[in-house]
């Protein structure tokens, strides 16, 4: 038998028992026979269309709905609430990981998630029915995340079951799906607004702008749970077993660069701060911005998030269809970062803006009228963001980041950890994007109460400028793990 060894540095040798230097082949040859199982990897991306759906449809219209249902919440509450998905998908999504680790299975692990999602969905469109409602719609939302950290078996899936020239189009495609789903979900909120907030009621239950989405979530999850038990089936193509039989040579599979994955964590993490960070803070902010009261905020920011999504959702396509997506994944990654350094910088409130903002007229609240709360003492010298920059920030620079920094961190990921089983380790990926957001609501929207958004904007700014250097710093050690071994003898 030959001895076997691999290398991520090219022009090493290799040698058998007698020192006689052996032919080296790429091992990546016997992926290259094998054939990705695109019916399948499509129902595996609508999916992830459908987890970001659930994560985000509550974000613009989370605020008036609980101000509606308990009046002691506070915008640091509504935080916690955000927060509140992100920590049920933190504490799943390793267990999803650990799940598809064990027995290879996505069908099941994805089905019991859309279940739990379903459960968590009803139980948001009942809140009316408890009193202080602020503390249910927190448990509702923490159950949808144990549901939604399914997503870590997804993307399991998009790394694992395709071949390695279709792996950037798999996970290209997968998170434009996510991303469409997490754009979508605010606009299909916004598109029941004339429905009112009051609407009108069946029985004990309410029909209004706010709970016709759950109930129809609801039923978006069970649909989801039928199509992947008829649907749906598994081939992990992009794996290769140790000593694989049938092929023609000895395989073993390194070590992965940890320096390198954990950067790609870190990148993930920073986009999902940023992305929930804008997303859940677009009402409130543009309620003390423009003036526009809720119904305006959720319409108008669902409006911007839709063409937001169309801008994303077409990048990702073209990274996943082009030679745009051949262009090294570090410098995909470095002009991703550079575009959400812009957002921060025309978002920051500068002297020169007009300012300053406005207080809401006495009596009202932002249910009939826009302006700050008396309490926003920051409000007396913060400037007015004019309304097309905003809408630039939001359409152009936020929907070219998005898709140039997490689809490449995710492809180059799974190149790092190479073709082995990687449900553990994509389950710390999925953890690292639930954790971040986390860790991003909490501390905007505290800073926004105290301080304005100013601060958020340099928080921000901060954690990418930290993303940016690190792949400088650490830029060889960003490559693929090259795999090499020997014709068995």
């Amino acid at each position: 038998m030959t001895r076997v060894s691999f290398t991520s540095r090219p022009g090493t040798l290799v040698f058998d028992e007698n020192d006689n230097e052996k032919h080296e082949f790429s091992a990546s040859d016997v992926l290259d026979k094998r054939e990705t199982d695109w019916r399948s990897m499509w129902i595996s991306i609508f999916l992830q269309l459908l987890v970001g759906v659930q994560v985000s449809v509550y974000y613009m219209s989370m605020w008036p709905y609980l101000q509606k249902l308990d009046k002691t919440a506070d915008v640091d509450f509504l935080g916690w609430i955000v927060a509140s998905c992100n920590i049920g998908s933190t504490i799943s999504n390793p267990i999803y990981g650990y799940w598809n680790q064990r027995t290879m299975s996505v069908k099941t692990p994805v089905i019991i998630g859309f279940l739990i999602a379903a459960v968590a969905q009803t139980w948001y469109g009942l809140l009316s029915l408890f009193p202080h409602a602020k503390w249910f719609m927190l448990a509702a939302r923490v159950m949808t995340g144990l549901g939604v950290g399914n997503i870590a078996a997804l993307r399991i899936y998009a790394a694992t079951a395709s071949t390695p020239k279709d792996r950037m189009k798999a996970i290209s495609y997968g998170t434009g799906g996510f991303v469409l789903g997490i754009s979508f979900g605010p606009v299909l909120s916004a598109f029941f607004t004339p429905l009112g907030e009051n609407g009108w009621k069946l029985g004990a239950i309410y029909i209004n702008m706010f709970t016709v989405v759950s109930f129809l979530m609801t039923v978006v999850c069970l649909a989801a749970c039928v199509i992947v038990q008829i649907f749906f089936k598994e081939n992990y193509v992009g794996i290769i077993e140790e000593n694989e039989p049938g092929s023609e040579s000895n395989v073993m599979i390194p070590k992965y660069d940890l320096i390198g994955a954990l950067i790609c964590i870190y990148l993930f993490m920073i986009v999902n701060i940023i992305a929930t960070n804008i997303e859940v803070m677009s009402t409130p902010l543009t309620t003390v911005l423009y003036d526009w009261k809720d119904s305006q905020s959720i319409l108008y920011n669902g409006i911007a998030l839709c063409c937001c999504c169309i801008v994303s959702v077409a990048l990702n396509i073209i990274l996943g269809s082009t030679r745009l997506g051949k262009l090294d994944k570090r410098i995909q990654m470095l002009i991703g970062l550079g575009f959400f350094l812009l957002y921060q910088v025309f978002m920051y409130p500068w002297n020169f803006y007009s300012g300053p903002l406005d207080y809401l007229p006495d009596g009202k609240d932002t249910d009939v009228a826009g302006g700050c709360y008396q309490t926003y003492e920051w409000c007396k010298w913060t400037t007015r963001v004019p309304l097309p920059i905003y809408l630039i920030c939001f359409i152009v620079f936020f929907g070219v980041a998005f898709p140039f920094v997490e689809s490449p961190s995710a492809a180059l990921y799974s190149e790092i950890l190479g073709p082995r089983k990687q449900g553990n380790m994509q389950g710390l990926f999925s953890l690292g994007g639930s954790l971040a957001p986390v860790i991003g609501s909490l501390s905007s929207t505290a800073l926004f109460q105290a301080t304005g958004f100013r601060y958020v904007m340099v928080y921000q700014a901060g954690i990418l400028v930290i993303g940016a250097v690190l792949v400088l710093v650490f830029y060889k050690r960003l490559v693929p793990l090259r795999l090499k071994s020997i014709k068995k003898t």
